[in-house]
């Protein structure tokens, strides 16, 4: 009887490990139910070019490196490659390293884009973002365009 207990003791204690597991794991591997889109911290600017829209929200000059944060719709990640470059006073300043991706809707992401090594320019930096939008399904590309001005620090 006593070996018994002690069965369904560990049993019982092995199933609510389990659980647990599952519920951190759901969690852990589901960080996009809790990740909110950040308020526009520059003046919007919105392009839509053959059904695919970009609006600018959101972007940063800290140190050496520059972040840009943009809303797309109407064309995602899965049917685009999308690149970024970085232009100030007409010279290419870096081409994207890093970013994020979220999924907010169908055929709707919150996307950023992050250069480094951006140093040596003028206060304000002038910044022109270059986004290049490679169709994996059609033979044209499209290239959206934004010009900001960005103080150090922003």
């Amino acid at each position: 009887m006593n070996k018994n207990k002690r069965g369904i003791g560990i049993a019982a204690i092995a199933i609510i490990l389990i659980g647990l597991g599952i519920l951190f794991a759901y969690d852990y591997f589901n960080p996009e139910k809790h990740w909110t889109m950040p308020e526009p911290n520059i003046d919007v600017q919105t392009k839509t070019i053959d059904g695919m829209t970009i609006v600018l929200r959101n972007a940063a000059y800290r140190d050496d490196e520059v972040t840009i944060g943009f809303e797309l719709q109407g064309g995602g990640p899965e049917e685009n490659d999308l690149g970024y470059r970085f232009y100030s006073n007409g010279q290419l300043l870096a081409d994207t390293e890093s970013g994020e991706q979220h999924k907010l809707g169908e055929n709707h992401y919150y996307l950023t884009a992050k250069a480094r090594g951006v140093q040596g320019q003028p206060e304000p930096l002038q910044l022109r973002v270059h986004i290049l939008a490679k169709s994996n399904i059609e033979a044209q590309d499209i290239l959206f365009n934004f010009d900001l001005v960005l103080p150090s620090g922003s």
